[in-house]
Order: C-alpha cells, then structure tokens, then sequence
C-alpha cells in the first residue's frame, strides 16, 4: 500500500505541475462560456437579411407582415407577378416571391396547398417557420370569424389534462418526468465524460513512460501492479482536484453575478411585470418542477452516483492502463479502443431507452452488466430502484471491477517491458496465462 500511495503522489504531482494542468484547469469554464457565446454570436450573423415580395390575391395577409431590420416586405398586385418572378431568376434584388392566389371559399380550404414560395436562394429555417406561422395565424383567425367562435371560448374548449400521478409505495408524486431526464442523463454525461477523458489520461502516461524507458527505472523498486493502481489512483487525485476547482469558480462567478446584476435583474422584472405576463398554466408548471424537485430522493442518488462514479472509473481504467502497457505509441492504441468505446455508447444511448421505461427487461439487463451499469444505475436512481437489483448491481460491479484489475495487472506485468512488438488479443491472453 506504500508503495501504491507513493506511486499515487508522484503521478498527482507531476501532472498538477505541468503547465496545461493550470492552463485548463482555470480556464475550461471560461473557454466553455465563450464557446457558448461564439456559438450564439455565430447563429445570429448566419441568419442573413432577405428581401421579400408578397403578392396577396385577396389583400388580407398584408398585416401580417411587417418589416424589420433583417427581413423587408414589399407588396404588389397579381399583375407585377410575372415581372417579379423574371427579376427573382435574373436579378440579386429580389430574394424571395411570396404568392397567395384568390379563396375560393370562405374558410380558405384551397390555401393548403395553393400558396407558393418562389426563392432563388436558400432561405434560412427560421424565417420559413417565420412566413408559414404568419400565414396560419391569418387562416385560422377568419375561420374563427366566419364559424362565429369567440377566441375566448376556443380557450375554456381546450384541454390540457396532466395526469397526476403518484407512486403508492413511497408516497410521492411523481410528476414532471422531463426535469428527472434532463437530471439523470446529465449525471450519466458526466461519468461517461469522466471515464473517456481521464481514463484515456491513463493510457497516455503510461506509454509515455513507457517510451522514455523510465518504467524500466520504477519497476526495479515498485512492482508492477502497485504502479498500475498508483497512476490509475493518482489520475483519479487530478481529476476530483479539477471538479473541486471548477465547482468553486462556479460558486464564485454565480456569487458576483447575483451581487452584480442581481438586483438590476430584479428591477427590470418588476418594470416588466412579469409576474402579470406568467400565464396560469406557466405558474402551475413552475410550481410541480419545484415539488418534484423536493421530493426526489437525493440521499440514494447521491450514494448510487457515488459508488458508480468511482467503480466505473476503476473498472474501465484498468482497460485503459492494459492497453497502454500493451502498446508503444498511441496510434496503435486505436486498434484496441472499440473494446472500450463500444461499450460505453451501448450504455450511453440504452439510457435514453431507461428513461421510456425505468423498469423494463433492457434497463435491468444494462443495470447488471458491469460494462453498462455505470451508466444506467445513475439514470435509474431517479426514478427509484429495488433494493435488490441495486444490491444485485452494486455486488457484479465490485466483483467485476476486482476481476478487471487483477487482469490488467497480470497485463500490465508483462507488457510494460515489452518494446518494438505489435500486439495482438492472442498475445494478450497468452500473458495473461503465463503471468
């Protein structure tokens, strides 16, 4: 155990105090903000301006459509329809044709299929949702006038039933399903992001000690397992160093944000009244997130994640501390990755299967299966696991994780000191009998 803890610290120090460790440990939640706004500034130049002519047989939709900064309007007669097109073909002026023909009944049923957009370019989405939303509202408007419906009645007709439901054996509700999705795959995004990025750091320093022949020094006073569980321990040291970082500059920036914009924010809220403009549905809603919310079991998602969080990480690690004994450089560790890659977006996507049906056979089966279960216990633990499969679960996954590093230690024995030799799964499971 000395010798591992030893091994742990040198790898701990050594990566803490290079100078791309700093770099991105201070700067990642800066450059992931300004990613965001790139891409928000790149979505908004990319929708160019466009300058539309719209020829309405039946003069009502004009009002419809008002000109702004990116999108001009002009308006002409079924005469000009010809020249318009003419100019749309030749010309530059004109980006798009927008021809409504006559009703030919008063609820505009021929309009379905009949108005036509002539373009000699391609338009961006969203001013096509823009002109299609114009126009239905227009449609639907005279159909209510000429049916004689109040657009207050149409209002008390609808219905937006939400069944309520509550889960009998523990007592809770158990609605809003879609704030429980977006949390539980977050959480899984967040080890599967761990197990690729840190584990694949594993890999890394591994051959690269294995290439500087420094290995050779270390394995003369450490044996092979206790530098195998030192580095895989160590990188898991750089990585909670990280997260504990990131979260506190989290803390921080939301901290001098309330303190800085908080009440400037609250001001303009009061002047827009924002309360008035919530509808009542938008304040029910509101109101169920935030009791779902309270009543999610926090102490057993917190433990599930917790202890799947690291055994997952130890499990896969070791695949990837294998892999870097195994090979001398990282471009031979391609041929290996699917191994380890593959598993993982079985887990990753069967998740989204979890989620339609958290106690289906698929959930189950991905829950037991050490390669996957990472993943679909964390997605799981917000819905509510039996005690037994999360004993049945927890009981595979340390076996497996105890399993996999006793192999990759038999792997890693051999391998570390094997140079100028490509290596195959036949060879693999040689070392493993001969070790």
């Amino acid at each position: 155990m000395r010798n591992i803890l030893l091994v742990m610290r040198r790898e701990f120090l050594t990566q803490v105090r290079k100078r791309s460790f700093i770099i991105i440990t201070i700067f990642a939640p800066v450059l992931i903000i300004l990613a965001g706004i790139i891409i928000t500034y790149m979505i908004k130049i990319n929708e160019t301006d466009a300058n539309i002519a719209i020829v309405d047989s039946n003069h009502q939709f004009y009002s419809e459509f008002k000109s702004d900064t990116k999108n001009i309007y002009n308006f002409y007669t079924e005469k000009d329809l010809k020249t318009l097109k003419d100019s749309l073909t030749n010309g530059d002026a004109l980006d798009a044709l927008l021809y409504i023909p006559k009703v030919h009944d008063s609820l505009m049923n021929n309009l379905q299929n009949e108005i036509e957009l002539y373009t000699n370019k391609n338009l961006n989405k969203t001013l096509l949702s823009s002109i299609e939303r114009k126009i239905n509202k227009k449609i639907e408007e005279n159909r209510r006038t000429q049916l004689g419906i109040n657009p207050a009645d149409i209002e008390k007709i609808n219905s937006t039933i939400a069944l309520k439901i509550t889960n009998l054996k523990d007592g809770k509700p158990d609605n809003n399903s879609a704030v429980k999705d977006i949390l539980s795959l977050s959480l899984m995004y967040v080890i599967l992001m761990f197990i690729t990025i840190y584990g694949t750091r594993v890999m890394r320093s591994i051959t690269e000690e294995k290439n500087n022949r420094v290995v050779e020094i270390i394995i003369s006073s450490v044996k092979p397992f206790d530098l195998m569980m030192g580095k895989i321990l160590g990188t898991t040291l750089i990585a909670l160093t990280q997260f504990c970082i990131w979260i506190t500059m989290t803390l921080i920036l939301l901290t001098v944000g309330q303190v800085f914009w908080g009440q400037e924010l609250v001001a303009h809220a009061q002047q827009q009244d924002l309360q008035g403009m919530l509808t009542s549905e938008i304040q029910f809603q509101a109101k169920d997130t935030l009791n779902m919310l309270f009543n999610l079991n926090y102490p057993l998602i917190i433990f599930v994640f917790l202890f799947f969080f690291f055994a997952g990480y130890l499990f896969y690690s070791s695949f990837f501390a294998a892999i870097g004994a195994t090979v001398d450089n990282d471009t031979e560790t391609q041929q290996f990755m699917p191994i380890i890659v593959i598993p993982l977006l079985l887990g990753a996507y069967g998740c989204i299967s979890i989620i339609n049906n958290p106690e289906g056979p698929v959930a189950f089966w991905l829950s037991v299966i050490p390669f996957t279960s990472p993943m679909a216990m964390v997605t799981r633990a917000f819905y509510g696991i039996p005690v037994w499969q999360l004993i049945l679960s927890m009981t595979i996954m340390s076996g497996s994780v105890l399993f996999m590093v006793y192999i990759a230690g038999k792997i890693y024995r051999i391998g570390i000191l094997m140079y100028g030799k490509k290596i195959n799964i036949k060879e693999i499971f040689k070392w493993i009998k001969q070790s």
